[in-house]
């Protein structure tokens, strides 16, 4: 009888023993991931990201799930954070790697679009709807107060903490103002660009708050009073995805203000993720005209924008009257195809565009139409490719 109960134990033991092994031997990405996480002091949304995902580039993502986070890189401790689930990050490539079987004929493999040829993600900037939370400014120089130049040395006033070796981008805020509204003298800008114009390392603490920095790059006149951001991650391989049928907005500037628009030009929407828009999206450019009738009154389509303007009609109303007008009824109004552009950076209201490319000569006010595929059209197959991981 003792022996019976011995072996018993002994059983009980091993089997133990051998579930404790698997468990063990169970790879961390498979486990249960927690679906929230509780923001701590000095979090971020890339540092959140690199924690669970390993990857600090699908912070964009991560806010689209958290709109209510306003400054993905000033997170307010204690907030609860609604993390990715990595069955949802993988769903996507799954699909592009192993095409359904009831599929007859099978589906191209989209590639990545290599944005390094095209453009340089980490100095595109983007378009601020809402007032900018900054890390700090530059506040002297021991040169000159307007121009900086690589080498010089620069006293920053922070309201972060930082350590010698840290690098910061350097920022100048541009007004702009809606490109098709009415403005009046005293009307306060639309919103503003954030223009990135170098970047600085920490040499030195000087006492709390103040530190002496070197700048290590300059691709845009910046001195004092210029304000100081923190690196955003970024991957210069992006994914590109067609997009539904109607209108998501216009393109309210240009990088560095420029006036002609072209391809490769880097240019701001007024749209984001709250609007649908994400990252690798592709979305043709459209110049909307009148079409001619006997009875047609001069600047209706003006007439349109302006009554919606001053009546305070939202964006997506006004867009989806003129989308009514474009596909349905009585067609009155006519949208040019003028060029392709594609999301690199998605932000709550706002979102920045690389220019793919362009029929014509384009400016601000242009609108956004979506842009849908069957198979890949041939225009992307053309651009610089990169693997996607």
């Amino acid at each position: 009888m003792i022996d019976r109960v011995k072996t018993k134990g002994a059983v009980i033991a091993s089997v133990f023993m051998i579930l404790s092994l698997l468990l063990i031997a169970v790879p961390t990405d498979i486990r249960a991931q927690p679906s929230t996480h509780k923001v701590q002091s000095g979090d971020t949304l890339w540092s959140i990201c690199e924690k669970y995902y390993g990857d600090s580039t699908l912070w964009p993502k991560l806010w689209e799930m958290n709109p209510f986070v306003t400054n993905p890189h000033l997170l307010k401790p204690g907030d609860m954070i609604t993390l990715i689930e990595k069955e949802d990050m993988l769903r996507g490539k799954v699909a592009l790697e192993k095409p359904s079987k009831e599929i007859a004929q099978p589906v191209p493999k989209m590639k990545g679009i290599d944005l390094s040829l095209l453009a340089t993600p980490s100095k595109m900037g983007y378009l601020a709807m809402r007032d900018v939370l900054t890390w700090g400014e530059i506040y002297g120089s021991t040169k000159s107060q307007l121009g900086a130049e690589k080498g010089d040395k620069v006293f920053l006033h922070l309201n972060v903490s930082a350590n010698p070796g840290d690098e910061f981008r350097v920022a100048r805020l541009i007004p702009v103002w809606h490109p098709i509204a009415p403005r009046l003298p005293l009307d306060p800008p639309f919103g503003n660009v954030i223009s990135f114009r170098g970047k600085v390392v920490v040499k030195e603490i000087l006492q709390q708050d103040y530190y002496l920095a070197e700048v290590t790059d300059v691709f845009g006149e910046f001195g004092v009073g210029a304000i100081i951001l923190p690196f955003e991650p970024t991957s210069n391989c992006i994914q590109p995805s067609a997009t539904d049928p109607k209108l998501y907005g216009n393109i309210i500037a240009a990088k560095d203000n420029m006036s002609v628009i072209g391809k490769n030009s880097v240019v701001y929407l007024n749209a984001g993720f709250k609007d649908g828009i994400q990252r690798g999206q592709v979305f043709e450019i459209a110049r909307i005209s009148k079409i001619p009738r006997e009875n047609l009154r001069v600047g209706d389509f003006e007439g349109l924008m302006n009554d919606s303007f001053a009546s305070a009609v939202s964006k997506e109303e006004y867009l989806a009257v003129l989308w009514k007008k474009l596909t349905q009824g009585e067609i009155t109004e006519y949208a040019f195809p003028v060029g392709k552009l594609i999301i690199v950076e998605s932000r709550p209201d706002s979102s920045t565009a690389v220019v793919l490319s362009a029929t014509e000569e384009l400016t601000t006010g242009a609108f956004i139409k979506g842009y849908s595929w069957s198979e890949p059209p041939e225009f992307l197959a053309k651009l610089p490719s990169c693997p996607l991981e």
